[in-house]
C-alpha cells in the first residue's frame, strides 16, 4: 500500500487538532447520528467520523466496524485530508494505492471509499467524515451533496464542543481568580490595613497638634503618610497587575516565535543595555503569547533587581527533550535561601529585602508567573545559591 503524503501545514495541523481536545473523548449522541445518518443516505454499511492523529486515525463515531482506531499508515482518510473535495475510490482492490492494503485484503473489507475533509475555518484539514462500501458503487449526486452537508454538521459540532472547552477553561481562570481574591482579603487586615491605618491616625495627629508642632515634626509626620501610603498603592497595583495578567492567559493560543518576546521585553526592562542579557536561538511556539510576554517580564526584572553584582548576567536558553520544550532563566544574582525555595512561588512571600533600586517586592510577581505557566499548561521549578544567583526552568509540552 503507498503511505499518504503529509500535509506541508502538519505540525501546526496537529496544533489545531489538539486543540478541539476531541481525541480519546466518550461517544457522543450527536456525532454518532451523524454517522448513522450517513450510512443510510449513501446505502454505505460502514460510516465514520475520523480524526488524523501523528500516527494513528481515530474515529470520534463509527459504526460498522469494531475498533475506535489504527495506524496512519494504512489509512485512506489519511490520503482524503490532502484534497479539499470529497476524496472518491470506487473500487480500491484496482487502485495502485490500495490494492495490496490489509483494509482492502482482510477486514473490513474496503472496496469502496467516499471521504469529505473536515476542513476547519483556518484552512487545516483535521479528518473525514466517510462512508465504506465492501461493493464498488458510485454516489448519485444527492447523496455526495447530502455528505458534504453532514460533514459541514460535523464541523460545526466540533467547533461548539472546542467553544466549550474555552468557556470551561475561562471559568476555571475566574475561580482560580476569585480564590486568590479570597486569600487577599484574609490578609487585607494585616498588610494593607496597617499602613492604612497609620495614615489615619497619623492625619488626626497633625490636626490635634498642629498649632504646637514645629516644621521638621509636620514634615516627619508627613513622610510617614507618603511611605505608608506608597506601601498601599503599591500591594493595590502588583494585585491588579496579576489579576490582569491572569486574564489575559484566557486570549487565543496563536503561533509566535520566543526571541520577539524576549526582545521586547528586554527593550523594556533593558533599554540602556546596561545588563548583559543572551538569548537563545529563535523557536516558533505554539501558545498563550501575552502569557509568555508577562511570564519574561517578571522573570527578567526580577533577575535585575534582585542582583548586586557590578554587572548583572542573565542567560536565557531553550533545549527539547522528550516531547517537551525547557526554557531556563539563569542569573548571577543574590539567590535564594534553600530553605526558602519552597515558598517563593506563594501568594505574597517576600524574602524582605531590598532589591538593586532598594525597593522591597510585594511577593506577587512569581505567584502571577506560576499561575501563568500553570494556565499555557507548563510547569515552573527553581534552584539557587547564595551569592551566585537562581536558575527557573519552565517545561512545556511540544
Amino acid at each position: 500500500m503507498k503511505e499518504a503524503q503529509l500535509p506541508l501545514n502538519e505540525a501546526r495541523r496537529l496544533r489545531i487538532l489538539e486543540e478541539y481536545h476531541i481525541l480519546d473523548t466518550a461517544p457522543e449522541t450527536d456525532f454518532d447520528e451523524i454517522t448513522k445518518l450517513a450510512s443510510e443516505i449513501c446505502d454505505s454499511p460502514i460510516s465514520t467520523i475520523t480524526l488524523i492523529d501523528a500516527t494513528r486515525q481515530w474515529f470520534k463515531s463509527y459504526l460498522g466496524v469494531t475498533n475506535n482506531e489504527g495506524p496512519r499508515s494504512t489509512s485512506f482518510c489519511a490520503h482524503a485530508i490532502n484534497d479539499t473535495e470529497m476524496f472518491y475510490i470506487e473500487d480500491a482492490r484496482k487502485d495502485e494505492r490500495f490494492h495490496d492494503s490489509p483494509l482492502v485484503l482482510g477486514e473490513p473489507n474496503i472496496v469502496f471509499y467516499a471521504g469529505v475533509p473536515l476542513i476547519d475555518k483556518e484552512g487545516y484539514a483535521l479528518g473525514t467524515l466517510c462512508v465504506i462500501d465492501t461493493k464498488t458503487k458510485k454516489l448519485t449526486e444527492f447523496q455526495e451533496k447530502a455528505l458534504r452537508t453532514l460533514g459541514n454538521q460535523v464541523l460545526k459540532l466540533m467547533e461548539l464542543r472546542r467553544l466549550n472547552y474555552k468557556l470551561y477553561q475561562k471559568n476555571e481562570i475566574l475561580k482560580e481568580s476569585y480564590n486568590q481574591l479570597e486569600r487577599f482579603s484574609q490578609m487585607v487586615s494585616h498588610d494593607i490595613k496597617s499602613p492604612l491605618n497609620n495614615i489615619l491616625g497619623l492625619t488626626e495627629l497633625l490636626k490635634q497638634e498642629h498649632c504646637g508642632i514645629t516644621n521638621a515634626e509636620a514634615n516627619l509626620y508627613i513622610d510617614l503618610i507618603k511611605e505608608s501610603s506608597e506601601k498601599l498603592k503599591e500591594f493595590i497595583d502588583a494585585t491588579l497587575r496579576s489579576y490582569k495578567n491572569g486574564a489575559m492567559a484566557a486570549d487565543e493560543k496563536e503561533f509566535f516565535y520566543l526571541n520577539t518576546v524576549l526582545k521586547e521585553c528586554i527593550h523594556l526592562l533593558n533599554p540602556k543595555n546596561e545588563y548583559e542579557i543572551n538569548i537563545p536561538e529563535n523557536i516558533e511556539i505554539y501558545n498563550f503569547k501575552s502569557s509568555f510576554e508577562q511570564i519574561f517580564l517578571n522573570l527578567i526584572s526580577n533577575a535585575i533587581k534582585y542582583n548586586n553584582k557590578p554587572k548583572v548576567i542573565i542567560d536565557i536558553r531553550t533545549e527539547k527533550k522528550d516531547n517537551s520544550l525547557i526554557i531556563i532563566v539563569k542569573d548571577n544574582g543574590i539567590g535564594i535561601p534553600a530553605d526558602k525555595l519552597n515558598q517563593i512561588f506563594d501568594m505574597f512571600f517576600t524574602l524582605e529585602e531590598k532589591d538593586r533600586f532598594d525597593n522591597i517586592g510585594t511577593g506577587i510577581g512569581l505567584s502571577s508567573v506560576k499561575s501563568l505557566v500553570k494556565r499555557a499548561g507548563g510547569e515552573i521549578s527553581v534552584s539557587s545559591v547564595m551569592g551566585l544567583g537562581s536558575e527557573f526552568t519552565l517545561k512545556f509540552d511540544l
